[in-house]
């Protein structure tokens, strides 16, 4: 016989349901809330015046760096500039034969001399030029021994000198001032990097967002305890806003006034500085042309493309009419020069590119080359005085942004503080 199965209990019709599990998502409570409201706004006041303070801090450095670059860039001008009037001053005294005029030889001296000086100030000044200005000194003192064997030769009257000579001056323009136009080129990039103020619209942006932020907050807290103002909150909310304005006004003002240096006294600066080391090229180029003896093509070419280059530097500098005038007068009488080479009156040209009378190129030439000299030491002043100028503006304002946001953290956390206490 099977075994019995036991019987199925009956469900009772009237049974309750059996409640089904449900993931409720848990409601946070008022305090809660208002805890971590209070800890937002502590925290946006102090990210906004933290951030304040760091990016105009650094605006700051970052405009005496442009400053330091500036001068540094001066200053591997001064190096270029020296080196070709070296070269220009040691090609005329050459023309002369024989021992060179003393005037000449002090002015030769001075220029080598300041170049060495320059060269290590300028790698004391910036570390990061210091491996291309130690091969640049070592092209200086190479460049000065041939120099004394030209001049060696020359005061015996041997042929060769003029070959030293020539070596001199191609080596220095093949191998010394690739070197610099590398310097002045980088330090050029460096000051206009440092000049950049776009990092002060980061934290115009964030201290809006933060401004948005707080005046939300006081919304959500006037509906929640139907109370139209919250006096801790609100005043969070006016110093984020006077955060937010001196910040656009700190920016927006020192960036025009970069700007301005920009585009002015400092693109005078290169420009200027240019147009120097170029006439100086092209008078040392002159002197070549001379010692070459109806082969210097090459050497009058390349005076011709320096003085154009000269020209259009000039054309390019604001009030820079009388160094035009300065030029021309030079170029007028290197025209002259030239005809009585080509007529073949070569000692009367070379009487003329080496004399000292007001009538002479060397005379007209250094007329130039002094204006134009004490108009980059002008424009040079006043790009420096530019850029310092704005430091004070933004170190000011570091100290307000941070002032105005720790002010709003604790104003903000005081206004939710009011109203936990009433909540209790």
């Amino acid at each position: 016989m099977p075994p019995a199965t036991a019987p199925t209990p009956a469900v009772a019709a009237n049974a309750p349901p059996v409640p089904q599990t449900t993931s409720a998502k848990p409601v946070r409570s008022t305090p809660q809330q208002l805890r971590r409201l209070s800890t937002a706004l502590v925290a946006t006041g102090l990210v906004v015046g933290l951030l304040g303070a760091l990016v105009f801090a650094l605006l700051s450095y970052s405009l005496s760096r442009a400053q330091d670059d500036t001068e540094q860039l001066i200053r591997v001008q001064r190096i270029q500039t020296n080196l070709l009037s070296a070269d220009a001053t040691a090609t005329n005294a050459f023309l002369v034969g024989g021992l060179e005029p003393p005037a000449q030889r002090a002015t030769y001296d001075a220029a080598i001399s300041e170049s060495a000086a320059l060269i290590a100030e300028a790698a004391q000044a910036q570390p990061a030029d210091t491996a291309a200005l130690s091969a640049l000194n070592q092209q200086l003192t190479a460049y000065a021994a041939t120099i004394e064997q030209a001049r060696a030769n020359n005061r015996q009257g041997l042929p060769v000198g003029a070959q030293y000579l020539r070596t001199a001056s191609a080596e220095l323009r093949s191998d010394a001032l690739p070197i610099l136009d590398l310097l002045v080129s980088t330090n050029a990039q460096r000051a206009d990097d440092g000049m950049d103020l776009r990092l002060g619209y980061l934290f115009v942006t964030v201290a809006l967002l933060g401004l948005v932020a707080t005046v939300f907050a006081h919304i959500w807290l006037s509906r929640r305890f139907r109370r139209r103002i919250n006096v801790g909150v609100l005043a969070a909310a006016a110093l984020l806003l006077a955060s937010l304005v001196t910040g656009l006004l700190a920016t927006q003002q020192t960036g025009a006034s970069v700007s301005e240096t920009k585009a002015g006294s400092f693109a005078a600066v290169k420009t200027a500085a240019q147009a120097r080391i170029g006439g100086n090229d092209a008078k040392s180029n002159e002197s070549l042309t001379l010692i070459a003896r109806g082969s210097g093509s090459a050497f009058e070419q390349a005076w011709a493309t320096r003085a154009d280059q000269v020209r259009a530097n000039l054309d390019k500098l604001p009030d820079a009419r009388d160094l035009g005038e300065s030029w021309s007068a030079y170029t007028t009488i290197h025209a002259q020069i030239r005809k009585l080479d080509d007529g073949g009156s070569y000692d009367a040209a070379v009487a003329a590119a080496t004399g000292s009378g007001e009538e002479s190129a060397n005379s007209a030439f250094n007329a130039f080359d002094a204006e134009l000299a004490d108009y980059l030491q002008s424009v040079s002043t006043a790009t420096a005085g530019s850029l310092s100028s704005r430091t004070p503006g933004l170190v000011v304002a570091a100290i307000l942004t941070l002032l105005t946001g720790l002010g709003a953290a604790f104003a903000g956390r005081a206004g939710v503080e009011a109203r936990r206490q009433e909540y209790r």
